[in-house]
């Protein structure tokens, strides 16, 4: 037997599309002879309401956006598993779009798609060009959320992890051991805020009365093994740090292949830590220190937070803090 669409309800009601979608919804606005006549053909055919049918009313479509850079998916296919059971489990579609190169013009077509679409929000990652998205969004009068950046307002959220702390507790415990020759490999497209991790780093060097060189202490490098490794090959040719910290683990595989391939010894002649806690870090040899980071759940997190901002919930905050675990492994002495 056919399954009973809205069309089939307003058609045998003698009403309109919206006429059925204010009943289901509940809208008092219909009168109360129209509503018991909607409510009888919905008994008679037995028709389940769907998202589409309860968005005509209110104007929303029940979709979410998530936008990001093409380069950031290896680090988070499991934040985008998050978002979509979150998404299921609250009647929310879920639609992804990627951008290569982010740009004004690569997202402003992308924005134009999300309008089309009649997404009602939209989720983020923090990228190179984050700022220009948030402002975006704003200038559409679009409720987002930001992956990776503690950023707020009226119809704005996000859910991050303190950089900040992450780095100043890592670089302040070699410090206190007396190894101050550390390093921040950086590569593009940071998910985690690149400035936040480096002033954590600063803070640490700074509390112990010694000097930070960004220019020399921070190395940028490329989201490709191929073209990170082949940097750092010819880096450690002539330098080798008591710790080399990486905002990626692939990046930090890359460190510690090229600085085997020295003849420099991984955790032994230099120490090797990186972030996500994602598969590389266990493929790696030696296996590979990392910071956990509870990526599915931020991903989860994000859409739970994006529609409360959508249905105007009460909320104490807009900035959702997440916790991280430091694993130790054999690229770091412990």
């Amino acid at each position: 037997m056919k399954k009973a669409t809205i069309y089939d309800v307003a058609r045998e009601a003698g009403v309109s599309l919206a006429t059925v979608s204010r009943v289901i919804n509940g809208s008092s606005v219909v009168r109360e002879k129209t509503k018991e006549k909607v409510m009888k053909v919905i008994d008679e055919l037995n028709f389940k309401p769907n998202q589409i049918a309860r968005g005509l009313a209110t104007n929303k479509t029940t979709t979410i956006a998530v936008i990001f850079p093409q380069s950031l998916f290896a680090h988070v296919k499991d934040m985008i598993g998050g978002i979509g059971d979150a998404g299921r489990t609250l009647d929310y579609n879920i639609t992804i779009y990627t951008t290569d190169d982010i740009g004004n013009g690569p997202m402003d077509d992308v924005m134009e798609k999300v309008i089309r679409t009649r997404a009602d929000g939209v989720i983020l990652f923090n990228n190179d060009k984050i700022t220009q998205q948030i402002e975006l969004v704003k200038k559409h009068s679009i409720p987002a959320v930001v992956i990776g950046m503690q950023v707020s307002d009226d119809s704005l959220g996000s859910v991050y992890v303190d950089a900040q702390k992450i780095t100043y507790d890592i670089v302040n415990n070699y410090l206190e051991k007396g190894k101050n020759d550390i390093i921040f490999v950086s590569p593009q497209q940071n998910l985690i805020r690149t400035v936040d991790l480096i002033e954590g780093m600063k803070k640490a060097y700074q509390d112990h009365q010694l000097p930070f060189d960004e220019a020399t202490q921070v190395i940028d490098t490329s989201t490709h093994y191929e073209e990170s490794y082949t940097q750092f090959v010819e880096h450690f040719r002539n330098h080798k740090h008591d710790l080399v910290f990486a905002s990626y683990d692939k990046e930090g595989v890359a460190v510690v292949n090229a600085a085997i391939d020295n003849n420099i010894s991984v955790p032994d002649d230099m120490e090797v830590m990186a972030m996500m806690d994602t598969s590389y870090s266990l493929i790696c040899r030696p296996s590979l220190s990392t910071i956990h980071l509870p990526i599915y759940d931020m991903g989860a997190l994000a859409v739970r937070l994006l529609t409360k901002i959508l249905n105007q919930e009460e909320l104490e905050t807009k900035e959702v803090c997440v916790g991280y675990t430091n694993i130790y492994r054999k690229s770091t002495i412990q």
